[in-house]
């Protein structure tokens, strides 16, 4: 298969995975936790909907943003399972756009989409299994894939994980 149609595999099975798999678990557990007690996050429906609104959008343009960077600086995609490539991966380590900020900027704005998913279903039980979900994603999917890009690009990933926060934006790191 040519790397055009396995990127297009990849961007599909990797957006089915992230927009309707992940938050239908979440929402079917939720569903089921809630109907033993249900703790709402926010009363107010229109603070509410600000809040939705503003998560989503700067995720969704966070995750957009990162995908474009990657392809096009990258050459490649992130889509692998369980050491399957289901896209090409990439061929240039990228450090820039929003990988100047955070080594991981997809989860990141993943994570702000979720975010606004839970305030949608508006339960405490949404917010736990989202945080959940992340803290495996980053302790569990982002170490494997940092091992594959330190051997894919060495010392200079090193480099660049020494100085560029593993997911939030804001929170870069000192070269000591």
């Amino acid at each position: 298969m040519n790397e055009d149609k396995r990127m297009i595999i990849g961007y599909i099975v990797g957006g089915l995975l992230v927009i309707v798999l992940a938050p239908s678990i979440i929402y079917t557990i939720t569903s089921l936790l809630d109907n033993v007690y249900r703790l709402e996050i926010i009363q107010n429906t229109t603070i509410r909907w600000v809040i939705i609104i503003i998560l989503f959008a700067a995720g969704l343009m966070y995750g957009i943003w990162s995908v474009i960077v990657q392809n096009t600086i990258g050459q490649g995609g992130p889509v692998e399972i369980g050491n399957i490539e289901i896209s090409p991966k990439t061929k240039k380590l990228v450090v820039s756009g929003p990988y100047k900020y955070s080594r991981n900027p997809m989860l990141f704005g993943t994570l702000l989409m979720y975010l606004a998913f839970a305030l949608f279903i508006n339960s405490i039980t949404s917010v736990v299994l989202v945080g959940a979900v992340f803290t495996f994603m980053l302790t569990v999917v982002v170490k494997m894939e940092e091992k594959r890009l330190l051997n894919d690009f060495g010392n200079q990933y090193e480099e660049y994980r020494k100085t560029v926060s593993i997911f939030i934006p804001w929170f870069q790191r000192k070269i000591r």
